[in-house]
């Protein structure tokens, strides 16, 4: 999650903190994330494990889980987060994202729905996807009975978002028109921020 486990919001100095509220709850959190988020949304009052990696942070998840003591566990899974980055770094990709957004919107509603439907997934972002089941399974399966397992996602390619503001605000040279390129943000922006929420309670 972009802004980490606060309320899914930029930063306020008004708005307490989740971590804060669960503290002075008398709540014990577990936090599990890259170092710079730690860093960014750990409390006092919780405990602080920057990890390097899905795996890490899937080991250290479901020993957390196990602690009878610990109430709340927040932890990010980014390898499909590092892929998305990955792909708009590269320049040549990111032309043929644009090219191919760019052909979308030039259709119907009802032949872009149907092009999307048939976007083919690279092998790499299938593999990706399948190892974050596979870790979100195996952390399922490790929760005691009678636990809440949230799981927060986002709806589209953040990333590429962010590339495009990036470009429009430097000017950045590329094949495609400014004018385009702000069409093509203007239907990714709603989309990508749109977050997908799934809940269920181990059994």
């Amino acid at each position: 999650m972009q802004n980490g486990p606060d309320f899914g919001s930029p930063p306020s100095l008004i708005r307490k903190k989740l971590l804060n509220i669960l503290g002075e709850s008398g709540k014990t959190s577990s936090f599990i994330d890259d170092i710079a988020t730690v860093k960014r949304y750990c409390s006092e009052s919780s405990h602080a494990f920057p990890v390097t990696s899905d795996d890490e942070a899937l080991s250290r998840a479901k020993k957390e889980a196990m602690n009878e003591k610990v109430h709340f566990i927040w932890t990010q899974f980014s390898e499909l987060n590092s892929y998305h980055k990955k792909q708009v770094d590269d320049e040549e990709k990111l032309n043929v994202k644009l090219a191919e957004l760019l052909s979308l919107l030039t259709c119907d509603t009802k032949s872009v729905n149907k092009k999307r439907n048939r976007a083919k997934i690279s092998v790499e972002l299938q593999e990706i996807l399948a190892r974050m089941d596979s870790r979100i399974n195996d952390l399922y399966t490790s929760l005691p009975t009678n636990a809440m397992l949230i799981i927060c996602t986002g709806h589209g390619d953040i990333t590429l978002v962010q590339r495009l503001r990036k470009m429009l605000q430097e000017q950045s040279e590329t094949s495609i028109c400014r004018e385009k390129i702000v069409k093509i943000l203007e239907e990714l922006h709603a989309q990508a921020e749109v977050a997908l929420c799934f809940v269920c309670t181990k059994h």
